[in-house]
């Protein structure tokens, strides 16, 4: 039962990261025209998925631990690889940008400013590739695919 609603946890967590971090684009799309109230949902919406992934992450490891399976388990390696490579790019790439809205959550900020924030290529890279990245470890999640190519 206890495994049941971790994995239920996990589950709900995760999805919901994922859901989040697309809503997060299509509003800095509406905020690429200068609109503050967008941009700040947006930044809202990035630390919540934030939290979200955090918690997931941690209902995971104990299913993880309850549910039996092995560390060397295929599937499991290969998410753990690619949450790796998903934190990498988020401080890489989206992080610093996200330390820039600080200025815009306290309203001292223009629509010019607003447009360039929510315009920025590096970061707008960077969290394509973690939603093209969780995307994948949701399918490796919910599949659970054997991987190795010797069986």
């Amino acid at each position: 039962m206890l495994y049941g609603i971790v994995s239920g946890l996990h589950a709900s967590a995760m999805c919901g990261a994922l859901l989040v971090l697309v809503a997060n684009e299509l509003l800095l799309v509406w905020a690429r025209r200068g609109q503050q109230g967008p941009a700040r949902i947006a930044i809202f919406a990035n630390r919540f998925a934030g939290v979200l992934i955090s918690a997931g992450i941690l209902a995971g490891i104990v299913v993880v631990f309850l549910g039996g399976w092995s560390l060397l388990t295929p599937w499991l390696v290969a998410s753990l690889v690619l949450v790796g490579l998903l934190v990498a790019l988020e401080r890489k790439l989206v992080r610093p940008w996200s330390m820039q809205a600080q200025p815009m959550l306290r309203g001292a900020i223009s629509a010019t400013e607003v447009k360039a924030f929510a315009g920025n290529k590096r970061a707008l890279v960077g969290r394509i590739g973690m939603i093209m990245l969780f995307a994948l470890i949701v399918v490796l999640m919910v599949t659970k695919p054997e991987l190795n190519p010797f069986v």
